[in-house]
């Protein structure tokens, strides 16, 4: 074969390696873009393409196991966080979303486990407490949740969803006057979840302030039409009304 000839196949093979490794390192950026546009199934659907080339690839299994858990799959969403660390081995991100998936997947106790060791990490934030308190409170121990809850606060001030929980645990202690207070930090935050003015409901209820607790479920379906629990309770506490005058 002559030098030419040689120098040409070369740079053909050279061509064909560098598009088959662009086309490659495209599935796995247009995955990543479609998971941050929303567009989970896209994401998956480009994220495999690219892993049934690339199975060594650490950031492709963690964003697969991103794009599982929006759509509520969570063992494959497992499977993909847990082939991450195998590859790279743990980290914060990592084992945070690992525990939430193992959490929403009712495998509580090997949540609890992974986030205990996402704990150990520096810097954390409000997620790894608040997913804790959550197990806690499925346990019934209200005042471990709460002292995760807190921790969470002072880690992040402004999320509306942790000053709800607290209030859960404190209705679920019969101590209603306290949990009025997280109610209330919960509706500044954030006005428009119906299920917080539900709560808040239930809270005067028991309060025997029923005109307000009312007021409450009254605004839950003003937000959702359909939301059937403050139906029940409106319907419920309306009966109530004349023995509060």
């Amino acid at each position: 074969m002559s030098k030419g000839k040689k120098i040409f196949l070369f740079s053909l093979i050279f061509v064909l390696i560098f598009s088959i490794s662009t086309q490659a390192q495209n599935l796995l950026e247009n995955g990543i873009n479609d998971y941050n546009s929303g567009n989970y199934e896209k994401a998956i659907d480009h994220l495999t393409s690219y892993a049934a080339e690339n199975q060594d690839s650490y950031l492709v299994h963690f964003y697969l196991g991103l794009s599982y858990s929006k759509l509520n799959q969570y063992n494959p969403a497992i499977d993909s966080f847990n082939y991450a660390r195998e590859i790279k081995g743990d980290s914060y991100n990592l084992l945070v979303n690992l525990g939430r998936a193992y959490y929403n997947n009712n495998e509580k106790s090997k949540a609890y486990d992974i986030l205990l060791k996402a704990e150990g990490y520096t810097p954390v934030d409000e997620q790894v407490y608040n997913l804790l308190g959550l197990i806690h409170m499925d346990k019934r121990e209200y005042d471990q949740a709460i002292d995760n809850f807190e921790q969470a606060i002072e880690l992040k001030k402004d999320n509306f969803y942790v000053y709800n929980n607290i209030s859960l645990c404190y209705i679920n202690l019969g101590n209603f006057s306290e949990a009025r207070k997280y109610i209330n930090e919960a509706l500044d935050l954030d006005p428009s979840v119906p299920f917080v003015y539900n709560n808040a409901g239930i809270i005067y209820e028991n309060l025997e302030q029923y005109s307000q607790a009312a007021e409450y479920y009254k605004d839950a379906l003003e937000i959702d039409a359909n939301y059937k629990k403050a139906e029940v309770n409106l319907e419920r506490v309306e009966n109530k009304i004349p023995e509060e005058e």
